[in-house]
């Protein structure tokens, strides 16, 4: 039977796991590879944990899937009764992370709806998953408890080994573990910290308990496995609380986790921390956004300042998105604006005032040619991922992202966040890729991969994904 694992290290930069592999520190991991690949993929936007598991385990980005952001507000449901509209407005950072599921887009598939006997450790994500296939749920809830206000990751990390070691010895075709630990101590204090390594050489050796596993039970030529990450991370310099940042522009605004604010005409949820969705008047519903012209009139925010001029002048904002139409978004930097339109080659990109992505002049190819012209750049696969981020109706008007060195949350980040992600930036969205296969010789994102996990298994693929088989086994 062929079988399928895989690994994902929450929050591990490529670029600080290549370093530790080339020292010899990482041998479990390097003797996997003399037989696969050690590569980098790009993830989705916004670069943050529980949206970018969304491509590793439905294949579909969190446009597709209707789940843009860990936080987020439904225009057309919310109407400012907090109490009775408390529901069209979501945060997955707390008591309502339960309802991922249930809010992922219906006509998307989970790994587990294809692979009813997977077993998944410490997920996030569980549609389709059987409650005895889940084992590690409570443990997850509690260590996580412990792990946030303690500031002690490992023990979450050591269930996880626990439990997965043992799912090498029931009949589970496809396997899921996450290992939070280096996500964690990277928040507290940055990505190459000396608990931030510990924890990574732990995991190592995990991934060499699981292959000798595997190897007594004869059973190692017939599994794929995978060990990636759902994001990077950056160290963060200087806080700009975006919330506080409108109300001091004499804005009232909606932010978590104060959710009652008497007529809003902003609201504001961060992601990560470096991205935000900000909704104008969000008590009055509507199922349109409007677009950035809009946005900068004073019927938007209620001030007579462009407030979006203002906000792309700050040293901490990279760019701004908005919506012109379906298919079409604007993207403004300090220096101007330009558009990006699906078309039925691809995405063109056409600058008016300025070039945001630093393109150089108007540009048209098709999705694929677009991640391999970015993928080392600045924002990689920025086009790509800002239209992606429009397909979901609970988007906000405005998108607003970080530059590096910045995020977007202050007052009530607990414990300070002193590294983060979220953002568009290469530090977010490359992640490593490690497997004990050939590796492709095409760029990938992460959705790529759930197509590639299904073809070795002999699962037929769905027909609605975004990932593509463009690294066939």
């Amino acid at each position: 039977m062929r079988r399928c694992f895989l690994l994902l290290i929450d929050g591990l930069r490529p670029d600080v796991a290549e370093a530790e592999l080339a020292a010899g520190k990482l041998p479990h991991l390097a003797r996997l590879l003399r037989t696969g690949g050690a590569g980098r993929a790009i993830t989705s936007f916004p670069s943050t944990t529980s949206v970018s598991y969304l491509p590793f385990l439905t294949g579909c980005t969190p446009g597709h899937c209707n789940v843009p952001s860990i936080r987020w507000l439904d225009r057309t449901r919310y109407d400012g009764r907090w109490w009775k509209s408390r529901d069209a407005v979501r945060s997955y950072c707390g008591y309502q992370a339960g309802m991922l599921d249930s809010d992922i887009a219906p006509d998307v598939q989970t790994i587990f709806d294809l692979v009813p006997e997977s077993i998944a450790i410490f997920t996030m994500i569980s549609r389709g998953l059987a409650p005895h296939r889940n084992p590690a749920s409570v443990e997850r809830q509690f260590w996580g408890a412990l792990a946030h206000y303690a500031l002690w990751h490992q023990p979450s990390d050591d269930a996880v080994a626990k439990h997965l070691l043992q799912a090498v010895e029931r009949p589970a075709p496809f396997v899921f573990a996450q290992f939070p630990a280096v996500d964690g101590y990277t928040h507290q204090t940055h990505p190459r910290a000396d608990r931030v390594l510990r924890s990574l050489h732990t995991v190592d050796e995990v991934i060499g308990r699981l292959a000798e596993r595997l190897r007594a039970r004869g059973e190692l030529a017939d599994a794929l496995i995978l060990v990636v990450s759902d994001h990077g991370a950056s160290v963060v310099r200087e806080h700009l609380d975006l919330p506080e940042w409108f109300r001091r522009q004499h804005v009232p605004t909606l932010a978590h986790p104060e959710l009652w604010q008497k007529e809003p005409a902003a609201a504001v949820m961060v992601a990560g921390n470096g991205s935000a969705m900000v909704y104008a008047q969000p008590d009055v519903p509507r199922r349109r956004r409007w677009p950035l012209a809009r946005l900068r009139g004073p019927d938007a925010f209620g001030t007579r300042e462009d407030l979006v001029e203002l906000l792309v002048m700050e040293p901490a904002v990279a760019m701004v998105a908005a919506e012109e139409e379906t298919g079409v978004v604007t993207i403004a930097d300090d220096a101007g604006e330009a558009t990006l339109a699906r078309t039925s080659g691809g995405i063109r990109y056409t600058p008016r005032t300025g070039d945001p992505l630093r393109i150089g002049g108007s540009y048209e190819a098709g999705d694929r040619d677009w991640l391999t012209r970015s993928f080392d750049a600045a924002m990689p696969d920025a086009a790509y991922q800002l239209l992606d981020q429009f397909r979901a109706d609970r988007t906000g008007d405005l998108i607003v992202i970080a530059n590096e060195g910045y995020d977007f949350r202050d007052r009530f980040e607990i414990p300070e966040h002193k590294a983060g992600h979220g953002s568009l930036i290469r530090a977010h969205m490359q992640t490593p890729l490690w497997t004990n296969r050939r590796l492709a010789s095409v760029p990938l994102r992460t959705i790529d991969l759930f197509p590639t996990m299904l073809d070795w298994l002999g699962v037929p693929l769905p027909d609605n994904l975004d990932g593509e088989l463009v690294w066939k086994l």
